[in-house]
């Protein structure tokens, strides 16, 4: 760098006029001349202009540079990387404040996630809750409808509260998506029996499947234990179960095996309902993402939150479906 330059000929300055000064000065105290002595001392003045000269125009480059520099960052360009690094305390100022311009930008761009994971998260709360809410009111106007039988005031009720279910559902579920997504619920892994976890979250499954004479198969002769979060995980398979017995038809079935292998557990769901189209497989994990279905019950929280539990363990999913032809999804948890 120029800078460096600078110094170098201000050293070799400084070190041969002091050098220069100090012979003067010795031969004029043997000789006592006076002459000898004034030389010296116009040399050292020179050297103290020339120093200052070099001085002010290094700091004054630096100085610009800087400007320079802090112009950009204010203005938010970017600023390239110096082609040399050497060893002066103006190039090391440089350095510094490039580290730190990269440091701010780094964290201005997380701020700026942060804030459009936010935005995009009260946008779907309100995506979500304008369909039940548009709903309700449109029931409470029907209920002040004059002349309605007794029997239509009980359906409008009775539709009423699936609809504050359907809500009250959505606010657990946003809120559960939040605190994982934070970090505010933490996956508590402990050594316990696979089977037992999966026996949990088929309570849940059963009522529904029966209504819909889903037979639900699943043998529990086979067991392991496994490091793994009991809740966090039967919610999981519970959230893949209720996907099936969704969008399974009537009198269809939902089978579970357990297998294990050499470093995984392996829980495969797989149902008889629609299926799902190949250009979907992709888009099923995406948090609110709903295929284009006839059915409306799902919300498309579901299997976001399976895959969040689950990668949280370290595990993963695979799935395998055909249209029409039912689906297989392969949970893996390491042993």
């Amino acid at each position: 760098m120029k800078n460096k330059k600078y110094f170098t000929v201000a050293k070799i300055l400084l070190y041969g006029i002091l050098i220069i000064n100090l012979i003067l000065i010795f031969l004029s105290v043997n000789r006592s001349s006076t002459a000898v002595l004034i030389f010296s001392q116009l040399t050292f003045i020179l050297f103290i202009c020339a120093a200052w000269f070099l001085i002010k125009t290094t700091f004054s480059d630096f100085f610009t540079n800087l400007f320079v520099m802090m112009d950009q960052m204010m203005n938010r360009e970017t600023i390239q990387n110096f082609e040399h690094i050497d060893d002066t305390y103006i190039s090391q100022i440089y350095h510094q404040l490039k580290r730190l311009y990269d440091v701010l930008q780094m964290q201005q761009s997380s701020i700026e996630t942060e804030k459009s994971k936010v935005q995009s998260f009260v946008s779907d709360i309100s995506h979500q809750l304008k369909t039940p809410l548009t709903n309700l009111h449109l029931l409470q106007e029907a209920l002040k409808q004059p002349g309605i039988s007794s029997e239509e005031y009980r359906d409008y009720l009775e539709k009423q509260g699936k609809q504050l279910d359907k809500i009250d559902f959505l606010i657990r579920a946003l809120l559960k998506i939040s605190q994982l997504e934070n970090g505010l619920i933490q996956i508590q892994p402990r050594k316990a029996s696979i089977s037992q976890t999966i026996l949990l979250a088929l309570e849940g499954i059963l009522v529904p499947a029966e209504k819909k004479e889903i037979e639900v198969y699943y043998d529990n002769t086979t067991d392991y234990i496994v490091l793994h979060d009991p809740k966090w995980t039967s919610e999981a398979l519970f959230n893949v179960m209720e996907n099936a017995i969704k969008y399974t038809p009537q009198n269809g079935k939902l089978t579970i095996l357990l297998n294990r292998t050499e470093k995984y557990i392996k829980i495969s769901i797989k149902d008889t309902g629609i299926g799902i189209p190949p250009a979907d497989l992709s888009n099923i994990f995406i948090r609110f993402w709903r295929g284009n279905t006839n059915i409306s019950e799902g919300n498309g929280i579901g299997l976001y939150l399976c895959k969040q539990i689950i990668t949280l363990q370290h595990g993963y999913i695979l799935v395998n479906s055909n249209v029409n032809s039912g689906s297989e999804f392969e949970i893996f948890l390491p042993l």
